[in-house]
C-alpha cells in the first residue's frame, strides 16, 4: 500500500461570486505531482468550492482503494464537518443545533455518502494555509486560476509533474 497527500482549496471571489477548487496529489515525500483537477464557477461561496474540493479529494481516493491518502484542507468548516458533525447533523435530519437547515447541504449529504461506504483509505486533516506548503500553495493556485503561481512553485522546488503512467494538461489565464 502506498501512502500519497492530497492537498484541496477552494476560492471566490466576493463571496458570492465567481470562484474555483482545485485538488492537488502528491506522492509520499511530495516530491511528485500525481494529479491535477481544478474547475470554477460563475456565482458559488467559498465554502461551496472548499466542499467540492473535498468531494473530488474523496472520489480519487475512493477510485484507488489500494492506496492510503491524508487529504489536507485550510478550512477549518471542511475538516470539521466532515469529521465531527456531519454525524450529528444526518441524525438530526441535516438540521443544525439552531434547528435550522444545514448550509450546503447537498454537498454534506454528498460527502456524508463518502463516511458510509465501505473503504476506509483516507483521512481528512486541517493544514495551515498561505504558509509554505506546496501542495497547499498549488491547489490555491488551482482554485484562484493562477498557472503563473504553479509554474514558480513547480520550478522553485523542482517537483516533477506526473509520472509514467499519467498525463493530464491545463489550461489556466496567467495573471
Amino acid at each position: 500500500m502506498s501512502k500519497y497527500h492530497i492537498y484541496t482549496d477552494g476560492s471566490a471571489r466576493f463571496n458570492p461570486g465567481p470562484g474555483g477548487w482545485g485538488v492537488v496529489v502528491m506522492n509520499e515525500d511530495e516530491s511528485k505531482i500525481l494529479f491535477l483537477e481544478h474547475d470554477f464557477d460563475s456565482y458559488t461561496t467559498n465554502n461551496r468550492m472548499e466542499l467540492t474540493a473535498l468531494l473530488c479529494a474523496l472520489g480519487y481516493a475512493e477510485s484507488n482503494p489500494k492506496d492510503y491518502f491524508i487529504i489536507y484542507s485550510d478550512s477549518a468548516y471542511v475538516v470539521n464537518s466532515y469529521n465531527d458533525w456531519m454525524r450529528g447533523w444526518a441524525a438530526n435530519g441535516w438540521r443544525n443545533s439552531k434547528k435550522k437547515e444545514v448550509e450546503n447541504v447537498d454537498l454534506m449529504k454528498a460527502l456524508y455518502s463518502y463516511q458510509s461506504r465501505d473503504f476506509f483509505n483516507a483521512e481528512v486533516r486541517k493544514c495551515n494555509g498561505h504558509c509554505g506548503i506546496i501542495g497547499n500553495e498549488i491547489a490555491d493556485a488551482l482554485a484562484t486560476n493562477n498557472g503563473a503561481k504553479i509554474q514558480d512553485i513547480i520550478t522553485y522546488w523542482d517537483i516533477s509533474l506526473f509520472d509514467e503512467k499519467s498525463s493530464m494538461s491545463f489550461e489556466f489565464d496567467v495573471k
